[in-house]
């Protein structure tokens, strides 16, 4: 592999990492100048919260380069600073690692020591931390028993009855995010968000407040209740009329 294929493949796995191309002038320059050991600090803005990036790349014997990996610190409105160290075989992207260290979520396809393939959810515990700084990420593997498409169907999400829509949904909660719904019986929008460890979803109001599952439910059955009473007030209804 000549060095600009090189150069352009890392470019290339940044940008579909989620880290855009800000930083790709200055990958190749030091690359060009044959640096062993790169780094790639890269800022992102996000209005009371702040997420610094840095990405590790390293150049082997052969002389070609390879991506380690990255470490993401995100400091937030209040002085908290919470950090971690994503490696390339775990693929966390640029915005799994900000829903990490939020404490949420993502499902990742992975490889264990035999190269086989298995699919887990991942997640940070922020009350642990090795002599290096490092969170401990736990895993919960398809057979720990988390189904995230029965804990939605449950749910009685609304709009969600075209499988596309229902597949972004999925989508969007595997990937760690805050998703934006209208449950069934309930007013108002809600933000939902998988939470594996103890095999259910996280709601929350449009304050952001966590809401409990039994009162969405209580609402859906009162709904329930008062659209049976109207079918039976029509149901006498027209039999009167006869």
């Amino acid at each position: 592999m000549t060095l600009k294929d090189n150069i352009q493949e890392l470019q290339d796995r940044m940008k579909y990492s989620g880290f855009g191309e800000s930083g790709n002038s200055e990958l190749e320059k030091q690359m060009k100048a044959g640096k062993t050991d790169i780094e790639i600090n890269l800022l992102k803005d996000l209005g009371d919260k702040k997420l610094e990036y840095g990405l590790h790349f390293r150049k082997s014997d052969e002389g070609k380069y390879y991506y380690n990996g990255f470490d993401a610190r995100l400091s937030t409105s209040d002085g908290k600073e919470l950090s971690q160290r994503f490696f390339q075989n775990q693929g966390i992207t640029a915005k799994e690692a900000l829903n990490l260290l939020e404490g949420r979520a993502v499902y990742k396809s992975l490889f264990n020591k035999e190269g086989e393939r298995y699919n887990a959810w991942m997640q940070l515990d922020m009350s642990f931390m090795d002599e290096k700084g490092q969170h401990k990420l736990n895993q919960y593997h398809q057979q720990y028993g988390f189904d995230l498409e029965k804990s939605v169907d449950k749910l009685q999400v609304k709009g969600v009855e075209a499988t596309e829509q229902l597949d972004l949904l999925y989508y969007s909660l595997k990937k760690g995010n805050r998703h934006q719904v209208e449950i069934e019986g309930n007013e108002g929008k809600f933000q939902l968000e998988a939470n594996p460890k103890y095999k259910t979803l996280n709601v929350y109001n449009e304050q952001g407040k966590r809401v409990k599952l039994g009162d969405l439910s209580v609402a859906q059955r009162e709904v329930k209740m008062e659209v049976k009473k109207k079918e039976q007030v029509k149901s006498k209804s027209r039999g009167a009329k006869v």
